[in-house]
């Protein structure tokens, strides 16, 4: 008879004892409280099979590679339960392979154990307790493929001293991590619910995928040719480091990194470009997704390959720019023309590369940093599109020293924006409008600028790099100053210099204050003359700054300066030393 059908003539002879009992109810029995024979089987059935289970130490001289073979362990039992543990020590057979679906709840390799390959060929293990725990002093190995290894409860992969070579999968479950293994993915690696990728440091020549509330951790990710990280749900970057390289070959391409939803975090985020020419770059595309306060970066291509990409696209819905901050250079681009008519905001742009705004608007200031474009802003991009708009936002400053050539125009809303281009138009073709902030410089603008909003105070005009650094301003078109604006006029003693704006055309309209700000040291010589703005227009200037009259002086650090609205050629405002 066969063991099984022996417990089970066992169980019913037992049920049938007790239901011949039951007959009597003169009190309570014990035997009313007995479980059915069913439970009685499972339960005695489990017995049984524990017996061919439990915590072992993989043997010194074990007949095969095959984890499941109980003779292989020490004791004669094989690891497989939620509460067990597989110890690996010294051993001459080092490469260990389960069959058929084995869990574990740790991995433990003692002080002094041989190096061995953990192989997931055609099963899954699944640690799901304390995970991998290496105190050999040497690299112990994983290679799960084409089987998988998965990794649930709070399981961790292990230290910088365990590697896995995965061309299966392997996946993170609940609060599980990665740890800070090395890792290099052929096959694919992802992360569900909380679970984290810890300090990995993985090379991805396959795919990665972050779903639910999982996050990169602070791990580093290198993207090769056809790696691909992939955020979906409430996914984030963390404070992970990822690296999208460029292509290696010409017509190949580099790894990339998509947000079907999710945020950036706070990771950094670099995109290469192709490595020679016709290669393609690394990409990290938004679609859609939240930037965070990542830092995006893309480099320039090699050799005539294409420059690293960074994409917003609202084609899968509307993406967000957050408070990251873009750094683009050589032909490496930031491209925002897939986003829909409400444009992007994002903390801040930065180097010499391209930006791409089709026909909408970029809005830059949202991290309140301080930084330097010296690319070309630009319309058009993957999608076409022209009027494209650059807004300033933010207490920091921007400062646009190259010439641009988007068309539909630029806002300041607060913050400073510069302009030091010497050639073309910093602010491309489109009018100029300052709502509040302030806009200096020493470059040049080519469309109309008008200053200040005309309801509320804050706008600023300063010809000059700063309140202390005057310098010449050059709009090649009108300037009007509406109500409640500023020009600021910073006259630096020891340089014999005072701010000057050039303007096609300029209208002062009521109620708008001239700033004098004196500064440096030295005596002025009767006599000398300031021209704070030059119309070069043949048309006089319209209205006045309502504390500086035509003919009126002021005193200034022992100086006085009479002022003259039809100084210069005719038509200009200076300021001249008077005693």
């Amino acid at each position: 008879m066969q063991p099984t059908q022996s417990l089970t003539n066992s169980i019913n002879h037992y049920a049938s004892t007790a239901c011949r009992k039951k007959q009597s109810l003169l009190r309570p029995r014990a035997w009313a409280f007995l479980p059915s024979a069913t439970a009685i089987l499972t339960l005695l059935l489990a017995t049984a099979n524990s017996s061919f289970a439990g915590s072992a130490t993989w043997s010194a001289r074990p007949a095969t590679g095959n984890w499941s073979t109980a003779s292989n362990w020490t004791p004669a039992t094989v690891p497989n339960g939620p509460n067990d543990t597989a110890t690996f020590a010294t051993s001459n057979i080092r490469f260990v392979a389960p069959e058929g679906a084995t869990q574990v709840n740790g991995i433990v390799f003692n002080p002094g154990a041989s190096q061995f390959t953990i192989a997931l060929l055609t099963t899954t293990l699944t640690i799901s307790g304390v995970g991998i725990t290496n105190n050999s002093g040497i690299t112990q190995n994983f290679a799960p493929g084409p089987g998988e290894i998965d990794f649930t409860n709070s399981a961790t992969a292990g230290g910088s001293d365990v590697v896995f070579t995965n061309a299966g999968n392997v996946q993170f479950f609940n609060t599980s991590s990665a740890g800070n293994v090395t890792f290099t993915n052929n096959g694919a690696v992802k992360f569900f619910d909380t679970s984290t990728a810890g300090d990995v440091n993985l090379n991805n020549n396959a795919e990665i995928l972050f779903q639910g509330n999982s996050t990169a951790g602070n791990g580093t990710f290198t993207n090769t040719g056809g790696g691909i990280v992939i955020f979906s749900d409430q996914a984030t970057g963390g404070d992970a480091t990822f690296i999208n390289a460029g292509g290696a070959v010409s017509g190949g391409g580099g790894g990339s990194i998509i947000f079907n939803s999710g945020t950036a975090g706070n990771a950094t985020f670099t995109n290469n470009g192709g490595a020679v020419s016709g290669a393609f770059p690394g990409e990290t595309l938004f679609n859609p997704g939240d930037a965070g306060d990542a830092t995006l970066i893309a480099n320039g291509g090699l050799g005539g390959g294409a420059g690293g990409l960074i994409v917003f696209s609202s084609a899968g819905g509307v993406s967000t720019g957050g408070t990251a901050r873009v750094e683009v250079f050589g032909n490496g681009n930031l491209d925002i023309s897939q986003q829909t008519t409400l444009g992007l905001t994002t903390g801040s742009i930065e180097g010499d590369g391209l930006v791409f705004l089709g026909g909408v608007n970029l809005t830059v200031g949202a991290n309140n940093l301080s930084t330097t474009f010296s690319g070309l802003i630009q319309d058009g991009g993957v999608s076409g599109g022209t009027g494209g708009s650059l807004t300033k936002m933010g207490n920091g400053k921007l400062t646009l020293s190259n010439a641009n050539t988007y068309s539909g125009g630029t806002t300041v809303t607060k913050g400073t924006l510069l302009v030091r281009n010497k050639t073309g138009s910093a602010t491309g073709t489109g009018a100029v409008q300052v709502n509040a902030g302030t806009l200096g410089g020493t470059g040049k603008i080519n469309g109309a600028m008008t200053v200040g909003a005309g309801t509320t105070s804050g706008a600023i005009l300063l010809a000059g790099n700063s309140a202390t650094n005057p310098g010449t301003l050059t709009i090649n078109n009108t300037l009007t100053f509406n109500s409640l604006s500023t020009y600021k006029c910073v006259l630096n003693r020891t340089r014999a210099k005072a701010s000057e704006v050039s303007a096609l055309g300029v209208t002062i309209n009521s109620n708008v204050p001239f700033t004098f700000v004196d500064t440096g040291t030295g005596t002025l010589a009767t006599g000398t003359v300031f021209t704070v703005i030059k119309n070069t227009s043949a048309n006089p200037i319209l209205g006045r700054f309502s504390n500086l009259f035509d003919g009126s002086v002021f005193t200034s650090n022992g100086n006085n300066f009479q002022a003259s609205y039809t100084g210069g050629d005719g038509n200009d405002l200076t300021l001249t030393v008077v005693l």
